[in-house]
Formats: C-alpha cells, structure tokens, sequence
C-alpha cells in the first residue's frame, strides 16, 4: 500500500445511494450489518428529487409483471414486495402517502423530499456511513472479499457489494456479468412533423399505436398525447418509446370511443346539412386539430375524414429529448441473478438492483417500484435475512 493510502472495510458495501442503494442500505443496516454507501454525487438521492415532476410517483396500486421488459424474472419479487407492502415499510419510516384516481401513489406532501427525508433517515438512525464524491474506479475480487477502489486510490474492503448506481454502470461488467448496452427509454417521440405543424403546445386524447415496418402492432397506448415541434410527448408518448426502434410509425386514433361508421355517418349527416368542411369538427377537435385533419385527409369525404381520425400516422425518427429521459433500458443481464435475491449466480457475494440491471417499466411508479423493491430485497439478504 502507498503511504498515505487508506483503507476501509464493511460487511455491506453499497455502491449508489439513489432510491435502490437507500432502499438496500436501510434493509442491511436494520438487520445490524456494518454498511457502506459510496455515491459519487455530493449527495444521495438527487434524482429521486426530480422523479414525477419533483412529486415523486414511488408505485402504483396496480402494478403487474407485464408493465416492464422481462415480466418472467419481475414477478416472483413483486409478488413478495407489492405496493401494500412496500407502502407498509414506508409507513413504518413515517411516510404518508395517498394514491390519486390513476392508482399511481405519492407522498401526501406531495415532495419527494419527503420520500428521500425518510431514507436517509432511516440510514442514519440505523447507522449506515454515507461517503458522497466517492466515484468507484474499479471493482474486484479478493482473498478479502471485494475490493473497490475510489478516489486517489483510496480502498474500501466489503463482504458484499451491492451495485446501485444506475443506468449507464458497467461496473459489473468487470466481474464477469454480461451487460446489455444501454439506451434511455420513457422519453418523448421525434417524427415527421409536416402533418402536425403548428399543434406545437397542443394536448389531445387518443389512443397510439407503434406499428413495425410490415404495419404490424408492436404496442398500443391510450392517454394524453402533447404536440411538439418535433413530435409528440406526454406519458402515453413516454410508454410507446419503450418499443424503440422495432416501432417505425406511430398511428393515432383520435376518436378511441367512436368506430369509424360512427365518425363518417356523424361527418355525412352534418355534410348533408350544410356544414362547410372547416365547420365538420366544431366541437369535437381544436380548430388546429381540425385544420390538421382536413390537411392529412386530402378530402372533404366524411369517409376520408373518418379514416383520418382513426389512423393520423406520423413517421417515428427515434427518441427525442434523450437527456432528459426517465430511465434506461439495458444493464446487467437478468438471466445472471437470482430474481428473488438479486444476487449474482456467478460471483458469490454481488447483488445488482434497480437500473443497473436490463430492467425498464411503464410510466407511473412501475421504475421507482422496482428500485425499492430490489434494493430491499438485496439489502436484506447480503445482510444475511430473507424475505419472509
């Protein structure tokens, strides 16, 4: 060792302190291991500070395996932790939470200060160290254990190492995991954008659909959809971009509740009365709306217009706005772990949670869920419990 160089050990040695690492670190440290967080940031949490809009959204009272990427390995520990439970171990922090009319659940604050108070909270009083501005250079195997190497070469010794450091590590990589390149997913959409000019700002309700390049349905969404510049954002835009790039256009139904018989008999009686075309959707769209659908149309023909309202399709061009996405897709590959532990098949001692590993959900508390949940699962079994 160097002069100077220090060293350190701990039985649970945590590396992220976001919503899994705190969710991993409070469950360790409660069953009474010595644990560690090293986050590299100057302080824990500072994205679960801007999740749902600064409100933080942390489940959903309907949750299902079937909302993320690989629903066979979520489910056996949702089935353990679902929202009752987890919203019963926040409680027992002191977090009051409610849950709005969509089932999506938030602190009754309505802060997710609160939600991050509460963990780190729980951290100090079960006595975890926190060491922020610690960025992990390398991760290995030892005699000791593992060896995790930080700043100026500063060494920390753990029994057990929890990856949580989000979307974009690789840090198990050089264990031996196999890690799926990463891509940021629930972001709005870019496309061709000649059909909507001039809706920039406007919100409607519809239902969308991904088709491939056969035409084929890959995922269909039903929501609020807001025009942009340079495509179309919202939630419902966020859960389509999770079927990038296998989706190739997007087809919008601005009518979901009505059948295109309905649309053209309502477009051909108010043709018959006189209604000038600029005059056929006075009540129903937004008159840019209106102007936009007479345009993609090409036909004042209630027939035509009806086929328009039903099928407005707009070529995808990719993500946009991928800095400001909400969570990444890929990771460490999830057939590697054991979904109910989290912990490595291949490296004795490793667990990797939340969006380190190729787990990605819908909008609406599915990616907060799985954070918490697979942090606790981690934390309690590196700490040598089980989920009963």
């Amino acid at each position: 060792m160097a002069m100077g160089q220090r060293e350190s050990s701990a039985q649970v040695v945590i590396i992220g302190g976001g919503a899994a690492g705190l969710a991993a670190a409070a469950a360790a440290a409660g069953l009474g291991a010595d644990t560690v967080i090293l986050e590299q940031n100057d302080r824990v949490g500072k994205k679960l500070l801007r999740t749902g809009n600064g409100r933080c959204n942390l489940t959903n009272m309907n949750l299902s395996p079937d909302g993320y990427n690989h629903p066979e390995f979520t489910a056996p520990l949702l089935e353990k932790i679902g929202p009752e439970r987890l919203l019963a171990w926040f409680s027992d922090l002191g977090l009051w939470t409610a849950p709005d009319e969509e089932g999506r659940v938030y602190p009754c604050s309505g802060a997710a200060a609160s939600v991050l108070d509460v963990l780190r909270l729980a951290c100090e009083k079960r006595g975890v160290t926190t060491r922020t501005g610690f960025s992990v250079s390398s991760v290995s195997r030892g005699k000791r254990g593992f060896r995790i190497e930080g700043p100026e070469g500063e060494i920390v010794h753990a029994g057990c190492v929890i990856v949580a450091a989000g979307g974009g590590t690789r840090l198990a990589e050089s264990l031996g995991h196999s890690v799926t390149p990463f891509v940021p997913v629930l972001c709005p959409l870019r496309t061709d954008t000649s059909a909507i000019r001039g809706l920039s700002g406007v919100r409607v309700r519809c239902r969308g659909t991904l088709l491939d390049r056969a035409g084929l349905a890959v995922a269909s969404e039903e929501g609020e959809l807001l025009f942009r510049d340079y495509g179309v954002s919202g939630v419902m835009a966020f859960d389509l971009s999770r079927y990038l790039p296998q989706g190739k256009t997007l087809s919008l139904d601005l009518a979901p509740e009505r059948s295109f018989a309905e649309l053209r008999d309502e477009l051909s009686v108010r043709a018959a009365d006189g209604y000038a075309p600029a005059e056929y959707f006075t009540g129903a769209f937004r008159r840019g709306v209106a102007e936009a659908l007479l345009r993609y149309a090409g036909s004042v023909k209630p027939a035509a217009l009806a086929r328009a309202i039903k099928d407005f399709r707009l070529e995808v061009r990719g993500a946009a706005e991928t800095g400001q996405a909400q969570v990444t897709r890929g990771g460490v590959k999830v057939k590697e772990f054991d979904p109910l532990t989290l912990r490595s098949s291949r490296v004795p001692g490793l667990y990797v949670v939340g969006e380190a590993l190729d787990i990605d959900g819908r909008c609406g508390g599915y990616n907060l869920h799985w954070a918490f949940v697979s942090g606790l699962a981690a934390g309690t079994h590196a700490a040598g419990g089980e989920l009963l």
